[in-house]
């Protein structure tokens, strides 16, 4: 049976197995790309987790031009993981609005370095590490930079492999590449802007240099990927061994 969640890069991280054999409980942490104009067989398929919690880390103006489609029961929580839209990737006058999406290596370095971006990634994690019960899911616009930042330190946290993190990161570039391309080939045959079209397509990607580029710019701040997490954004190990004990079991 097709999952209807595909297109919207949805899926369950207990699939993973950490060094330590351990994995996350099924069902409860989840990460996708925005929910906005869910379909009805969307809806339903969400539905079954009984999410407790959604977190978006768009911006305003992402959240204003596509709302979250409301999830019964669910809490809803805001976290900008960037201040403005960096991305660089709207249309907001048409084909013709779009404006040359940043170097992407440089963004992510952005995204973990810059004050504000880390107070809000620290508060999103800190949300995912806390002992609340029920599903939780967190999402961006594409569920590819914002979100797979915020997963990868989730999972570093939690003692997976470096190389399985990666792959993780990279199944989003499944989703992402096909509108790549479409916007590409617009821009390209319409616009007739070359290096446009060919920036807007990378920044559409999840090229593993990017989350690379991340954890070049962490180290480089913190020494390890484990004291960024733990000193320049506040988690303490406490907290993490504590969620350990309630939500993982052995694989």
């Amino acid at each position: 049976m097709a999952n209807p969640l595909k297109k919207r890069n949805f899926r369950d991280l207990s699939y993973l197995v950490s060094e330590d054999g351990l994995r996350l409980k099924p069902g409860l942490f989840l990460r996708s790309s925005a929910l906005n104009k869910l379909s009805k067989k969307e809806q339903k398929a969400l539905a079954n987790y009984s999410i407790s919690e959604v977190i978006d880390l768009r911006t305003d103006g992402e959240i204003f031009k596509k709302p979250d489609a409301l999830i019964k029961g669910s809490v809803y929580s805001h976290f900008p993981i960037v201040d403005a839209e960096l991305l660089g990737i709207t249309h907001e006058k048409g084909l013709k609005g779009y404006k040359a999406p940043p170097d992407m290596p440089w963004l992510y370095k952005q995204i973990v370095t810059k004050p504000t971006s880390m107070n809000h990634l620290g508060e999103a994690l800190r949300k995912l590490f806390s002992l609340e019960d029920g599903p939780r899911l967190w999402h961006c616009s594409a569920g590819k930079d914002r979100c797979g930042i915020l997963t990868a330190l989730f999972l570093v946290a939690l003692g997976y492999k470096e190389e399985d993190i990666l792959k993780d990161y990279e199944l989003s570039d499944k989703p992402n590449r096909k509108k790549g391309r479409l916007y590409r080939n617009l821009i390209m045959f319409l616009l007739f802007k070359r290096k446009l079209a060919i920036g807007v397509y990378k920044a559409m990607l999840a090229d593993r240099a990017y989350l690379l580029s991340a954890f070049s710019a962490m180290i480089e701040k913190a020494g390890s990927l484990q004291n960024y997490i733990l000193n320049e954004l506040n988690i303490g190990l406490d907290s993490i061994n504590a969620f350990k004990a309630k939500f993982m079991i052995k694989a």
